[in-house]
Parts: C-alpha cells; structure tokens; sequence
C-alpha cells in the first residue's frame, strides 16, 4: 500500500511539472533531463526501478510526451518515453555485464518459452524495415512508422528482472496506482470540460493536445468526450479483475471495476467499446462452459449463472450513476449526456467517415506484396474529411496521404503481409493457449468426467500465493487479450508500445514459475 501511495503522489506531481514545463519550455527541457538521470541512476543500482518507471509511464502517458526534448526548429521532438527507453536499455546492458554476461543472458534467453516466437517476429520486422529501404520508402517515414515495433526490446530487461520475488508484488502497486490516477485524470478533465470553467478550458485543451496525452472532442449539448489513449489499460484492467470478483458489495476490485468501466464509457471509444462487449461475450460464454462441465446440480448452475449477471448489470449500473454524478454535479452544467451517448453509438461523424474512405485505397495497395508486405513507411493516399486534417492538406482538397492507418490489421498486412501478420498472431495464440492451461479449466473437467461427484477447491483463506489466484489471473488475461485484438479491428494498438506492453508483461508472467499474487 506505501509503494501504492507514493506512485499516486508522484504521479500527481509529475502532471503538475508536465503542465508547468508546457508554459514554460525551459522548465520542460530541465525536467526532461533530470527525469533520465534519476531514471538512469535507479536503473542502474535496481534494473526493476527502471522498468517500473516506463511500464507506468505507459499507464499515463498515451503517446509519451508528458515532457520532450526539442532538437531545435524543423528538427525531431524526443519524447521522455523514447528517452526512458534508451537510458533502462543502457542501464540494462551495463547490468548484464556485471552480473550474468551475454553469454549467460543469452542461456536465459533461449530457455524463454516464447523465445522462438519472438524470433520469428523479429526476423519479418527487420524484413519489413530493409524492404522499405529497398523499395525507397522515405526513411523519415520509415523511422517513424518502425521506432513503435523496437518497444520489444524491452523483453530483455524484463526477463532479467522477472525471477526476482518482489518484482510481481512491486508492480502491481505501480500499475494499480498509475490505474487509479488515470481513472481520476479522465474524471477531472471530464468535470472541467462538461462544466465549461472557462479559467481552465484553453490552456487545458492545449496542454492535452499539445503533449499528445489524449483528445477532446466535443459533442452535440455541451458533452466533451474525454479520449486518453492510455485508457486501453482500463479496458484491459476490466477483464483482468473481472474473475476476482465474486461479490459486487464491498470488494476492493469491484471499485476499480467500476472505474475502469466508466471510463471506458466516457472515453466515447467505438472502439474499445467493442473490445469490451467482445470480451463479455466470451467471459459469459466461459462461465457457462465452466457450469455445463464443473457443477453437477443444475439448480445450482443457473443460480451462480444469474449471479454472474446480476454482478454485471450491478457495475454497468455503478458505472453510469458515477458518469452522470460528475457530467451533473455542481455547478449546474447544461450537458445533455443521454442524447451524446446516443448520438456516438449512431452516427457516423467526420472521422469515422475518413476511416472508411481510406479503405478501398489501403486494400488496393496490400495487394501489390500481400505476402511479404510492402515495408514500413509505405504510404495510401485516401480522401479525408476529418476537420482536423482537411485545412492540412493542399488547397484544403481533403486529399491525404499517410503512412498510419486506423485499420490495425490492414495496417500489418500493408507493412509485413500475411507472414508477418501470421506470426505476430500465432505468438498472442500461445500466449493464449499458455493462460488458458493455467486457468485449470481441462484438468477440473477431466476429473468430474472421471467423479461426477467431485468437488471444485475452494481457495483458502487469504489466497496468496495460490494457484486459484493464479487460475483467477490467467483467466483475466484471456479475456483482456481477446479484448485488445477486437480494438485493434478499428485502432492499431498491435504496433502501438501501449499494445506491445501489454503483451510483454503477459508473455513474462506466463513464462515466470514462482508466481506471488497480493490480493
């Protein structure tokens, strides 16, 4: 709870600084340069420090410009995300050195589960950059479209810190306090726009637009939606806790439910909300699995089924009383947040109508290499009408051409092709298959096929350190992992560090044998 504590004090802090250096440029260059050195010197004393600091500026940070350095005017902008990469990278290999080697680390590394897999994946990205630069693709934006994909590396770090007992328990106060500080950022941007507090509307709008944090979009009756794309991990949260909880009432995970929840809802993300309704149906299509195999008392089944319902209609319900608690509370705010939400799941406005101009084009030009793809950096010219980029282009035409596309899966197949896009695929399928033989669900089945009166374990008291624990966890992984493929039908998250993190962690954790779950 400390370490828990303190990551929300200094989160708070960190977006007071982010605010301030965005006022005063200077101030942004200082904190960008003594947030690397601390970084660095914690790395380097605790490679886990390091990483804890980027998996939770990951939580908060959407694109990763909460601070930036600026190279000088036409020249590039470098995040603090890119600059924590390289400084935990540094920090890492020096670590090697002094402990384990190279030639030890690369023992360790071959006995990673999904070593092969990762491998694979890495030989049709570099095939996918040395393609592009073959096919005279421009390097600017070659670099740009491939610099996401090397967020992988940070599989190395991981797994040096993975076996170390205090790591998992560490964190899991990070994340869930980087998760708390997000559920409350989106309420606190949420409460300012739908209020309209005019001291705070424009340097607040500029501040999010300019550090990339998110978007603010507003709809018809004084709705603003609050978009962060770091809200993924809301979404992913969601799933990951839903198996915990057994009773709504007075459960630590039934309030982060909720939060999350809510603010999947406000993010008035299409998207996400079709990861989750794919992510219900199947956590429902598991529970009833679960109960035609597992429960011998067909009474008995139906009323753990209701139950599960019940649970859920009790936290969309939560979830929305909290929505309208804040769109409405004082001051009177003249926002009309029934017709918003029914305008968003109706209508088509500009931006979704450019997604689906850009696909005709995009399909055209994955057929030209659908095997090998044709390399980062490949561009598709496509009309647009989203008002944000049409005073951009020429003659404000709407004509735009880009080499980053909405459609995530489209976007692989352009990039590296069917082989690649089957191989990054086949990597989330084992770490599917991994999770769900750690969920038990074959192994119980198998024994009441054998005892028909056998009974399910009930967890002791406590449940640290317990495979029901664990089975709970992997369980939540499944469908988190469901849920992140089905957003990114519609938002490329798959090449995003955002995506790439997420599976990271889960590739570690199902590779880790001396699982610690803190309740």
């Amino acid at each position: 709870m400390l370490l828990f504590r303190r990551t929300i004090l200094f989160l708070i802090l960190l977006e007071l600084l982010s605010l301030a250096s965005w006022l005063w440029p200077t101030l942004n260059t200082i904190c960008f340069g003594v947030i690397l050195v601390i970084i660095f010197l914690l790395s380097f004393k605790n490679l886990a420090a390091g990483l804890l600091f980027a998996l939770g500026e990951l939580i908060i940070g959407s694109h990763g410009y909460l601070f930036s350095l600026n190279l000088g005017q036409g020249a590039s902008v470098i995040s603090i995300r890119l600059g924590i990469f390289i400084i935990v990278l540094l920090a890492w290999a020096l670590h090697t050195l002094r402990h384990e080697g190279f030639a030890g680390y690369w023992h360790r590394l071959k006995n990673f589960q999904f070593f092969k897999y990762y491998l694979l994946l890495a030989v049709v990205l570099a095939w996918g950059f040395f393609f592009a630069l073959l096919r005279g693709n421009d390097f600017g934006n070659i670099f740009l479209d491939f610099n996401n994909w090397l967020f992988f590396l940070y599989l190395l770090p991981l797994l040096s810190v993975s076996r170390q007992e205090d790591f998992w328990p560490q964190f899991r106060s990070v994340a869930l306090g980087c998760l708390t500080w997000l559920i409350v950022k989106t309420f606190l941007f949420f409460y300012i726009f739908s209020h309209q507090f005019i001291w705070a509307l424009p340097e607040f709008y500029r501040w999010i637009r300019d550090t990339r944090v998110g978007e603010i979009t507003q709809f018809k009756g004084n709705f603003y939606r609050v978009f962060l794309q770091s809200q993924i991990y809301c979404l992913l949260a969601f799933f990951v806790f839903l198996p915990r909880v057994k009773k709504i009432f007075f459960q630590y995970y039934s309030l982060v439910l909720v939060g999350c929840l809510s603010v999947v809802f406000v993010s008035f993300s299409r998207s996400f909300w079709a990861g989750f309704v794919l992510g219900l149906f199947i956590s429902v299509c598991l529970l009833v699995f679960s109960l035609r195999f597992l429960v011998a008392d067909f009474r008995a089944g139906v009323k753990k089924f209701w139950a599960y319902l019940l649970n859920l209609v009790i936290i969309c319900f939560a979830s929305f009383v909290l929505i309208f608690t804040i769109a409405y509370a004082p001051p009177k705010a003249d926002t009309d947040l029934v017709a918003s939400l029914g305008q968003r799941a109706t209508e088509m406005e500009a931006a979704g109508s450019s997604r689906l101009n850009m696909l005709k084009p995009l399909l055209l030009a994955i057929v030209d290499h659908p095997v090998i793809g044709s390399g980062f950096g490949t561009t598709v010219t496509y009309q647009s009408s989203d008002p944000r980029v049409v005073p951009a282009t020429a003659g404000g035409s709407g004509e735009y051409t880009t080499y980053a596309f909405e459609w995530g899966y489209l976007d692989l197949l352009l990039k590296i092709g069917l082989a690649g896009l089957f191989i990054y695929l086949l990597l989330i399928y084992k770490l599917l298959h991994v999770a769900w033989a750690q969920t038990n669900f074959e192994s119980l089945i198998l024994n009441f096929k054998i005892n028909p009166n056998f009974q399910i374990p009930v967890s002791p008291a406590g449940g640290q350190n317990s495979k029901f624990e664990i089975q709970n966890l992997s369980l939540g992984l499944i469908l988190a992992l469901l849920a992140l493929l089905a957003v990114n039908i519609f938002t490329p998250y798959l090449n995003h560090p955002l995506g790439i993190g997420f599976i990271l962690v889960v590739s570690v954790w199902l590779n880790y044998d001396k699982k610690i779950i803190i309740p």
